[in-house]
């Protein structure tokens, strides 16, 4: 080879490397998602070596993690940096709990009730509109390079414990809830084209009460759909056992018929059903396609009799269905570690025992048999 050919082919791949570094550079960002190897996930319960090697050994291929806005924005960096390090799909859930500031509507308490769970985003003001703008462009620039799947809220239709804004009637709690969606839909998609955005639900599809601030899905879905269909948003659901606080089971749950138009629940007994929701041409995304799924939430107890026997085979079962389903693309158990306050209320949704010894919550401890039975599931 001559030396002008060498120098040739060195020129156009100087050339080539400038041309990406200056479409990098005057795009928000080069585009980031992992896809994930498998449906596999859990949530995160800490950031020790001891949680992280627990992932590893799981064999996990998702894993979930809730940033709360009274938190750093960086409370979640180790755990990023493990997830790409590793190559699992990281999901970051982003709350709004009452210590944000500007960031919170209100902190009027529910009456007969208390102080909700997590509030909604303050889209009431301006000054509240920039708030939430500025923190979800903060958050969405420090985790570009990491997170692939956003979920914006925790149950947004229950406007009383986990999306409160006040009292106020479906059709306008979605109003505020899409606007703020589309904040954060819009901060993320700017630096970061390939993240996917998810709205979540708990498992109510008939059931609700609209007076007290618990919408039926399959009322309040296709309201933010009216508002929401421009955007490719996808659908995050909690397919919790409808007795979760007493038993894992779930296949003979009341209340979970095979009728969209009679049931009252969606979870792993009928999950079908949301599928086939979101196959509706209505409900397709802007590109004509089905939008993404996952399940961001579910949690099977080891608190009743013959407690780990149940849990693990019920555990083996759910995930078996949403590995069949095509259109979900994640499975997410709720707890890596029993948390104190869940089990305080019988809901020991871990795959481990936690550590009371320990100085902070969820430290792992022993493994229950539920912990063998999900590593070995595929």
């Amino acid at each position: 080879m001559s030396k002008n050919t060498k120098h040739f082919r060195s020129g156009l791949l100087a050339a080539s490397l400038a041309a990406v570094v200056s479409i990098c550079s005057v795009m928000p960002s080069c585009a980031f998602y992992q896809q994930p190897a498998g449906k596999k996930g859990i949530l995160n319960s800490g950031q020790t070596e001891a949680h992280f090697q627990d992932l590893t050994d799981l064999g996990v291929d998702q894993v979930i993690c809730n940033i709360a806005t009274d938190q750093g924005i960086n409370a979640y960096s180790q755990l990023a940096s493990y997830c790409k390090t590793t190559g699992k799909t990281l999901t970051m859930i982003v709350i709004n709990r009452a210590g944000a500031g500007e960031l919170v509507p209100t902190s009027e308490a529910v009456a007969g009730i208390g102080a909700p769970g997590t509030y909604g985003f303050n889209v009431l003001t301006d000054s509240g509109k920039a708030a939430v703008r500025s923190y979800a462009a903060r958050l969405a620039d420090f985790y570009k390079d990491s997170v692939s799947n956003w979920v914006i809220g925790n149950e947004v239709n229950d406007a009383v414990s986990w999306d409160f804004n006040g009292i106020m009637d479906m059709d306008a709690h979605a109003d505020t809830y899409a606007e703020a969606f589309r904040i954060f839909y819009e901060e993320i998609k700017a630096v970061n084209p390939e993240a996917r955005i998810f709205i979540p639900f708990d498992n109510r599809w008939q059931a609700g009460g609209w007076a007290a601030g618990h919408y039926p899905a399959a009322k309040y879905l296709p309201m933010l759909n009216e508002r929401l269909n421009d955007l490719d948003y996808g659908v995050a659901w909690h397919a919790y056992p409808g007795q979760y606080q007493v038993r894992p089971e779930f296949k003979d749950d009341v209340g979970t018929t095979q009728d969209l138009s009679t049931s009252m629940l969606i979870n792993m007994n009928n999950i079908h059903l949301i599928s086939d929701f979101l196959q509706q041409p209505e409900m397709l995304s802007p590109a004509g396609t089905v939008r993404h799924l996952i399940l961001s939430e579910q949690g099977f107890t080891s608190s009743c009799e013959n407690g780990e026997e149940r849990q693990a085979q019920a555990i083996a079962d759910a995930f078996a269905i949403a590995n069949a389903d095509p259109y979900i693309e994640g499975f997410y158990l709720t707890r890596q570690v029993d948390a104190a306050s869940q089990v305080a209320i019988n809901c020991a949704f871990g795959l481990r025992y936690r550590d009371e010894s320990a100085g902070i919550d969820e430290m792992p401890a022993g493994k229950k048999k539920a912990w063998s039975v999900y590593q070995s599931l595929h």
